[in-house]
């Protein structure tokens, strides 16, 4: 139950003054700050100050890139390189801002690589080489922050990856699109590498992403409208699978919820708007129909919110 409800329905019951119900309040610690908020704030603000860090870095670079020679542009990146992992073996109350700026400087320092020598590598395999030589230091690390910009490069190398091979179809769009991300999404969920939720919602927001694509260009392509069904029924196995209660993530399970709204909204509207006589009315009832989608939806997940948590409002 609810604590703020309970108090209430308790101040109500035994008919508590006001100076009682303050009590009774206190006691039950509303009126306290988190007790990890002051941890937590701390702990969020040294890895946003890392980030911003590395971000001011690359950008001091892109700024000066004139004034500066190759040596002295590759010396900076390499000297931040080494005093942010030295810093992280070193101190372990930083390790994890220190690490996520070298991670940050790593990118940075192939990013320079590429463009300085224009060795003619694609922008995935750049990407891939930063995925493959960090995984070593997120396994060490073992933190959700640096899994998080792990998994959104690791899942970039795998898109860009798949718009230089040739092909087309329903595969090949996979290829870079849901099937890498629902494969990081399970290694985040299960795998004992301390990667935590965000890792693993973001590969999922990435696959809903991918599976709604996949779906849409199929819907709107004739030869390959009955992959629209398939990838339609992948996205309603996904929510169905979180939301059991082993699995259950209000997070996914919402962006999985909006993205089956999005592939029936547009599997009504081809199917009514076809007819240019009805154009008015049908984009009326599509309206209302995606309307009512989104509420039965949002009632779904409040309820499975409820129902997992423990949680009844009355």
């Amino acid at each position: 139950m609810n604590l703020r409800l309970a108090i209430l329905a308790l101040t109500d019951k035994y008919q508590l003054s006001a100076q009682q119900h303050a009590e009774l309040k206190q006691l039950a610690g509303l009126g306290a700050p988190p007790p990890l908020l002051a941890r937590q704030l701390q702990a969020g603000m040294a890895v946003l100050g890392a980030a911003l860090g590395g971000l001011g870095i690359l950008f001091w670079l892109a700024a000066n890139w004139q004034s500066l020679s190759g040596a002295g542009r590759f010396g900076l990146l390499q000297a931040v390189l080494i005093a942010a992992l030295l810093g992280a073996w070193l101190r372990p109350a930083a390790r994890v801002p220190l690490s996520l700026l070298g991670f940050m400087t790593c990118g940075g320092l192939f990013a320079h690589f590429g463009q300085t020598y224009q060795t003619g590598a694609d922008p995935w395999q750049l990407f891939a080489l930063w995925a493959a030589l960090t995984l070593p230091l997120c396994l060490n690390i073992r933190h959700a922050a640096l899994w998080t910009v792990w998994a959104a490069v690791a899942l970039t190398a795998a898109w860009l990856a798949c718009a230089v091979v040739p092909g087309r179809g329903v595969f090949h769009n996979s290829l870079g699109s849901w099937i890498p991300a629902i494969t990081l999404a399970a290694a985040f969920r299960f795998a004992p590498i301390g990667a935590g939720l965000w890792p693993m919602r973001l590969s999922m927001i990435y696959a809903t992403a991918g599976l709604c694509w996949v779906a849409l260009y199929s819907l709107f392509e004739n030869r390959l409208g009955a992959a629209y069904l398939l990838t339609l029924a992948c996205v309603a196995a996904l929510g169905y699978l979180f939301s059991l209660r082993r699995m259950f993530d209000v997070f996914v399970l919402s962006a999985l919820g909006f993205g089956a709204n999005v592939l029936l909204v547009s599997g009504l509207a081809r199917a009514i708007l076809d007819d240019r006589q009805m154009a008015t009315s049908a984009i009326l009832l599509t309206g209302c129909i995606a309307a009512g989608l989104l509420a039965a939806t949002v009632k779904l997940i409040v309820h499975l919110t409820r129902t997992h948590t423990g949680e009844h409002i009355a």
